[in-house]
């Protein structure tokens, strides 16, 4: 995995499009913490094999949420929805919109003064075609990325995508994307340093990327306007 430093908005912008000559689609991924690319439910054990637990509470779901939901969506399709609202699956969440993934790298590290993390992936020889969606999520073959169907404002907004992985039964363990040997060689870190992050937002803002427009509903403004008025706030 090739890794670069970012020391300015312009450079950053820079570097992800030179993607544009050698890919036909990249996806990005910000978070505050160096590599560890695996989804939330491997995230505490990478070697619990948690299929039979997945199973079961999207069964709940579907029993428990029945009223919440419209009836025609496939196992994929709830899989999506539920990470959108908290639980724990095998999806982990990118965008196909470069500035969206480096102000989650640098809103969730500026609090804790550490360096943010970008991560593009070059996904033309891992897209999962639409058919995908008619089979459970839980017998994929190999990890590959989704392009979900649009169904809510939040996927919208922040151009997402995921990765859907499996969990290997010859490895004993769901593997990281930067130590996968299919992905490893397609994967492209950027590190942004802590003294950045703020810089970096204040540009963002400027080309209207903030919590305002990745998130459009009430809390994405309630959080937009903390940030906005903390100078006054905390003095």
């Amino acid at each position: 995995m090739k890794s670069q430093i970012i020391g300015s908005f312009g450079e950053f912008v820079v570097a992800c499009d030179a993607f544009e000559a050698f890919a036909d689609q990249t996806i990005f991924r910000g978070q505050p913490v160096k590599g560890n690319l695996i989804p939330s439910v491997a995230r505490w054990n990478h070697e619990l094999d948690s299929t039979d637990v997945e199973i079961e509470m999207l069964n709940e779901i579907k029993v428990l949420g029945a009223s919440l939901l419209s009836g025609t969506e496939s196992d994929l399709d709830l899989l999506v929805k539920a990470q959108h609202f908290g639980l724990k699956t095998r999806l982990l969440d990118w965008t196909s919109n470069p500035l969206a993934a480096l102000w989650f790298a640098c809103v969730n590290a500026e609090p804790n003064d550490a360096d943010g993390y970008v991560y593009a992936l070059d996904v033309d020889t891992f897209l999962l075609g639409a058919e995908s969606y008619e089979k459970s999520p839980f017998q994929v073959a190999k990890t590959g990325v989704l392009r979900p169907r649009l169904t809510n404002e939040r996927i919208l907004a922040q151009h997402g995508w995921f990765t859907l992985h499996r969990y290997s039964t010859r490895d004993r363990k769901f593997v990281p994307l930067e130590k996968n040997p299919d992905t490893r060689g397609r994967l492209y870190e950027f590190r942004i340093p802590a003294a950045q992050t703020r810089d970096m937002l204040r540009a963002l803002d400027k080309f209207g990327v903030s919590a305002r427009t990745l998130f459009p509903d009430l809390n994405g403004l309630c959080l937009y306007l903390n940030r906005k008025s903390s100078h006054l706030l905390y003095v």
